[in-house]
């Protein structure tokens, strides 16, 4: 019986150690906001904390945006696409679907300022807010937007 009872406690525990650390690395959850954004792994950069911590500097920076991210997104990629690295990307849809994506790529470094990181998912947010509002692509509204992140955050 305690054998049973051993491995029913062990597998709990290894149950909480998994949802924890699925929480910690791959969920950005904001309570206060209803804010709830999935963020994949990535195997090149490694840089799920550094997409958690860009998206509290737009918080604090810039809040207009952020919401505009929380109403918005529902993924963030930070693995390497069209963007480049250190860039973002935004595409309409995903590959074999016909609805709107809610998922913005984000690939920044690491390390990297996280003002930038805060910029460039702004930039992607925007992208996708002119496709939900069947709106033109527009580079120049876009990076006009991460000009303001920019000097927001610097300011802050």
């Amino acid at each position: 019986m305690t054998i049973t009872l051993k491995k029913i406690l062990l597998f709990v525990f290894f149950l909480i150690l998994f949802f924890w650390l699925f929480g910690r690395y791959f969920l950005y959850i904001d309570v206060e906001y209803g804010c709830f954004v999935k963020i994949k792994p990535s195997i090149l950069e490694f840089s799920s904390q550094n997409i958690k911590k860009g998206i509290l500097v737009l918080k604090y920076a810039d809040i207009d945006n952020y919401k505009e991210l929380c109403n918005r997104v529902d993924t963030v990629n930070p693995n390497l696409s069209c963007g480049g690295f250190g860039g973002g990307c935004y595409r309409k849809t995903n590959f074999g679907s016909s609805e709107i994506s809610r998922q913005i790529d984000v690939s920044t470094p690491r390390n990297g300022f996280l003002g930038l990181t805060a910029a460039i998912i702004a930039h992607e947010v925007c992208h996708l807010k002119q496709a939900q509002e069947n709106r033109a692509f527009s580079e120049k509204e876009c990076y006009e937007l991460d000009d303001k992140v920019l000097q927001k955050v610097v300011e802050y």
